[in-house]
């Protein structure tokens, strides 16, 4: 039993100056992590505003592994509220264990400009071990109004892309948003049946915001969509997300080197019952950890709702299309009847000189045409895609003013364009079908086809020819807009369609006219 004591009695005394070894090596600097940011994110100098909030961030993190107690506690200057207790105790148990607090701290409108520290201490207790760290933050107290001098919203750009550079797709200061078919809302009413449909259409907000001052500015921001006349937020423009208030989705952090700018894009979320109309958009620019609102930015925007003008367009010219093919190849063997080999033969070469002297060159003028010219390139293609092509139309129902040489004529094109260029798309099947059936009816109407025919009245032919291209071509127009969800501008459209679809047409058939009745005469 003595020996039993004697034993334990030596370990003690060679235990202890071992333990008290190690409470010496403890080192807080190494084995302790202990940050203050004021306001929260700023790691340098930050800047805040008189008659403000501000939120300072005081992390914690332990290297220990073991139990360590700390004392935490916020010195403010003279002045500035604490809205928080300025003592925190916790126990850290385990190695990379941590503690952060957001502290709010109150700063007097009487507050004078010029530089304060914020500091923190930490009393850290390890096995009866006492250490203490200090962590300073200085800020810099200036007026709202210097600070509002300082900041400013230099761009703003909406719709944008996810860099915040802006949406060729869409026009400037407008959204798209998506409703409900009005056919489909009344069957919805009438049946008393609804829709959930909880996805958001979402596009983009670029905002730069632009630092004249010369202190490193951190900042946050936001935007609203107000009601243009009440001036109240519109909900449906900024709904909540998985049960949270946008406002923690829709916003985006910058941090302003002097003199420099920067350009965040700021996600935008509009959900299923918003409502066309004009918005006013506000873009809110904060400081940092304060809830102060430095810079507010307003701009008219307009949100449009889905288009079902285009859409029933579409609809309608893809039935279109299919019909006629459809009977085309049911009745094949009727409708090739009707025509002379020699009629067949005549076609056949009309159309493959159309898809040599336009196909084939446009093939490689289209997009020389694009960057020279730009929007108004239709002006030098429709010389091609309207004149050039009406005239050899016009002359060739002058040979052979049947019904169905227009339609075969484009099948001619179609075929040949498809084989040799790889033009078999949606768009061409639909645009070239589309625009035979209107001309056959048009002019089978006209009387410029069909058991007595006059095909030689230029101002008939050029007419029927240009009102057929403007339907056929505004037609064409909503094809590209629904299925390439493409955008174009009014003015564009209306141009292109009186200038390069009635008149480019016009004078082509009028021309061809000409050249019929010469190529009739060298048939005689």
């Amino acid at each position: 039993m003595k020996n039993i004591a004697l034993l334990f009695l030596v370990l003690v005394l060679a235990l202890e100056p071992a333990a008290a070894q190690a409470q010496e090596d403890f080192e807080p600097e190494e084995m302790t992590a202990f940050i203050i940011q004021a306001p929260h994110g700023v790691v340098e100098n930050g800047l805040a505003a008189g008659d403000s909030n501000l939120s300072a961030y005081v992390f914690f993190e332990t290297y220990h592994n073991g139990n360590m107690n700390v004392t935490m506690e916020i010195d403010v200057p003279e002045g500035f509220v604490l809205q928080d207790t300025s003592l925190h105790s916790f126990s850290l148990q385990t190695e990379y264990e941590d503690w952060y607090r957001l502290i709010d701290i109150y700063i007097p409108e009487e507050t004078p400009p010029g530089a304060y520290n914020i500091s923190a201490s930490a009393i850290v207790d390890v096995n009866g071990s006492k250490h203490s760290i200090v962590r300073k933050a200085q800020i810099r107290v200036a007026s709202k109004e210097e600070i509002a001098n300082e900041i400013s919203v230099s761009g703003l750009v909406i719709p944008s892309d996810e860099d915040g550079y802006g949406d060729p797709r869409r026009p400037s200061n407008t959204l798209v948003i998506r409703e409900t078919s009005p056919a489909l809302k009344k069957l919805l009413k009438a049946t008393e049946l609804q829709i959930d449909r909880e996805e958001l259409i979402s596009t983009y907000i670029g905002v730069e915001v632009s630092n004249k001052g010369k202190s490193t500015v951190s900042v946050i921001v936001t935007y609203d969509i107000l009601d243009i006349k009440t001036g109240e937020t519109v909900k449906a423009y900024k709904p909540d997300l998985m049960g949270m208030s946008a406002d923690a989705f829709c916003n985006a952090a910058l941090k302003l080197p002097p003199g420099s700018s920067s350009l965040a894009s700021i996600p935008l979320y509009i959900s299923d019952n918003a409502m066309g109309g004009d918005y006013l958009l506000r873009v809110n620019v904060k400081l940092t950890g304060s809830d102060w609102t430095a810079v507010k930015h307003d701009q008219k925007i307009t949100s449009i709702s889905r288009k079902w003008g285009p859409i029933t367009i579409t609809f309608v010219s893809i039935l279109i299309g299919l019909a006629a093919v459809s009977l085309f190849f049911s009745r094949s063997k009727e409708i090739m009847d009707r025509f002379k080999t020699r009629n067949l033969v005549l076609i056949s070469l009309f159309g493959t000189v159309s898809f040599a002297a336009i196909n084939l060159p446009m093939t490689i003028l289209w997009e020389l045409s694009h960057a020279i010219f730009g929007p108004f390139s239709f002006l030098f293609t429709g010389l091609f895609h309207e004149i050039l092509l009406y005239m050899l139309i016009a002359s060739l129902v002058v040979l052979i003013p049947k019904p169905g040489v227009v339609s075969l004529f484009m099948l001619v094109r179609f075929l040949l364009g498809g084989f040799i260029t790889g033009s078999f798309t949606p768009i061409t099947f639909i645009t070239l079908s589309l625009n035979a059936v209107i001309l056959e009816l048009m002019m089978y109407t006209a009387g410029i086809s069909g058991k007595n025919p006059d095909p030689e009245n230029r101002f008939r032919m050029g007419f029927v020819c240009g009102i057929a291209e403007m339907v056929s071509g505004y037609a064409g127009f909503s094809v590209w807009m629904v299925l390439y969800r493409l955008f174009y501008s009014e003015w564009y459209i209306i141009a292109n369609i009186l200038i390069s679809g009635f008149l480019y047409t016009f004078i082509g058939a009028w021309f061809g006219i000409s050249l019929g009745n010469r190529l009739k005469k060298v048939a005689e």
